[in-house]
C-alpha cells in the first residue's frame, strides 16, 4: 500500500533510511576496525572540557523526560501519538531482546576508573544497545518522519546526536552503543509509522484520552519523582514536565471536550 500524497507521514527516502542507514554503516565499520575503546576514550576525555552539569540536563533528555515532546501533541496530532504508541513496542523489543542476551559489559566494569571520566553511577552491564540513545532517536524519529520545518527537523536530530553522545560522555555506554540505539529508535520509528498508516484504530478519540492520561501521568511522574541519580537536574526536569503540562493543557482539554 503506497502512501498517498496528503499522507500524514512523509514518503521521503532520505529522512527514513538516512539515519539508520548511517548508524549501522559506522556500527559495521568500528566493530570490524576494533577501535571502539579508543573512540569512547578519545570521546569521553573531549567531552569532559563541557563539565558535568552541562552532560548531566543533556543526558536526562534521552530519559523519560523526553516523552514530554509526545504530551505536546496530544489533543493536536492523534496520528503522531499513535505512531509513537506503536513505534515504542518495536523500540521495546529491540532493547530488550538484546540487552540481557548479548550481556555486553559498559566501560565502569571493564576500564580502570582513572582511564575516563564518570558522571553519575557505574552502571556495569547490559550496555548494548543505549536505551537512552534508543528513545531519543525513537521520538526525533516519529517527529521526523511527519511533516514539520526542515529546521525543526534538522535541531530535534542534532538534540538527538548530543543526546546520544552524552551517554559517552557521562561514561556508561560505548559507542556502539550509542549507534545501535540510534539505528534501533529510527528504526522503530519507521516501522511504527509503517503500522501506523495500516491500522488507524488509536487514532480515535477514546484512545486519544487513554493516551493523553497516560502521558500526563509520565508528566506528573517526572514533576514529583524523587531520583539519587543527576539530583542536580531535578528542577530542570520538574521545569521541563510544568512546561510540557501548561502547554498542553488547552489541546488536552478540547480532546475531552471541554468548551470556553
Amino acid at each position: 500500500m503506497a502512501m498517498s500524497e496528503d499522507s500524514p507521514i512523509i514518503h521521503l527516502q532520505a529522512w527514513r533510511w538516512g539515519v539508520p542507514l548511517a548508524s549501522f554503516v559506522s556500527l559495521v565499520l568500528l566493530w570490524s576496525l576494533g577501535v571502539n575503546t579508543q573512540l569512547f576514550l578519545a570521546m569521553n576525555h573531549a567531552a569532559s572540557h563541557l563539565g558535568d552539569t552541562f552532560w548531566s540536563h543533556v543526558t536526562v533528555l534521552g530519559d523519560v523526560a523526553s516523552l514530554l515532546i509526545i504530551l505536546l501533541m496530544c489533543g493536536r496530532r492523534p496520528q503522531i501519538v499513535w505512531h509513537f504508541i506503536i513505534a515504542a513496542l518495536f523500540a521495546i523489543l529491540w532493547t530488550q531482546s538484546l540487552k540481557s542476551p548479548l550481556g555486553v559489559m559498559r566501560p565502569p566494569a571493564v576500564l580502570d576508573v582513572g582511564q575516563f571520566h564518570l558522571i553519575g553511577e557505574a552502571f556495569m552491564g547490559n550496555s548494548f544497545p543505549s536505551g537512552h540513545t534508543t528513545t531519543i532517536f525513537l521520538i526525533v524519529g516519529v517527529l521526523c518522519l511527519h511533516r514539520f520545518p526542515l529546521s525543526f527537523k534538522f535541531a530535534l536530530l542534532g538534540l538527538a546526536i548530543l543526546v546520544g553522545v552524552s551517554r559517552i560522555a557521562c561514561g556508561v555506554h560505548w559507542p556502539l552503543d550509542v549507534l545501535g540505539g540510534a539505528f534501533g529508535g529510527w528504526l522503530a520509528a519507521v516501522a511504527g509509522g509503517w503500522v501506523s498508516l495500516r491500522w488507524k484504530g488509536g487514532v480515535h478519540d477514546n484512545w486519544q484520552r487513554v493516551f493523553a492520561m497516560l502521558f500526563l501521568g509520565i508528566a506528573l511522574w517526572v514533576l514529583f519523582r524523587d531520583t539519587e541519580e543527576f539530583v542536580t537536574t531535578i528542577p530542570f526536569q520538574m521545569l521541563l514536565a510544568v512546561l510540557a503540562i501548561a502547554f498542553s493543557a488547552p489541546s488536552f482539554l478540547r480532546l475531552f471536550g471541554y468548551k470556553r
